[in-house]
């Protein structure tokens, strides 16, 4: 079904990310934790630029009803801010406060003490050729995800 190559991406990443990925971030500061989706949520955000609630749910692929219960535990955890849309006063924009911007800096989805320990099973030599082809792949990625904007926004 799917090309050799594409299949040996597709069973070596879910190794990687179940063996390394965080469960929950803990706020340095207040030592709050905030969970894997309330960061993926404020990843999300922009300290500047205001994101509806719509556009953050219809891009998460969750429900307005949903999305509303986790912006407003965010908002009482002092992590995200509610203020107009400039142009258009009928609608609520979504920002980062600087908390919630320390968060989204502290959060990795790979915890890095985990990927230190995996790191340590590899030599040295064939670690430097799989982050450099990782890299790699990451540019591409990069690339591509530019390509879908700009095709979304025609």
């Amino acid at each position: 079904m799917f090309d050799a190559k594409i299949r040996r991406l597709l069973d070596a990443y879910p190794a990687i990310y179940l063996a390394c990925h965080r469960r929950h971030v803990r706020d340095d500061e207040t030592g709050a934790i905030v969970t894997a989706h309330q960061a993926s949520v404020l990843d999300h955000l922009d300290l500047h630029k205001p994101t509806t609630l719509s556009r953050l749910a219809e891009h998460l692929g969750v429900g307005r009803s949903a999305m509303s219960i986790q912006v407003n535990k965010l908002v009482r955890k002092g992590y995200v801010r509610r203020r107009p849309v400039p142009g258009d006063a009928r609608k609520t924009g979504l920002i980062l406060t600087a908390a919630g911007n320390k968060i989204t800096k502290q959060n990795t989805v790979l915890d890095p003490d985990r990927v230190k320990v995996m790191f340590r099973l590899m030599p040295e030599s064939e670690l430097e050729r799989a982050l450099q082809g990782i890299e790699r792949l990451a540019r591409c990625a990069a690339i591509l995800t530019r390509r879908n904007a700009r095709s979304k926004a025609r």
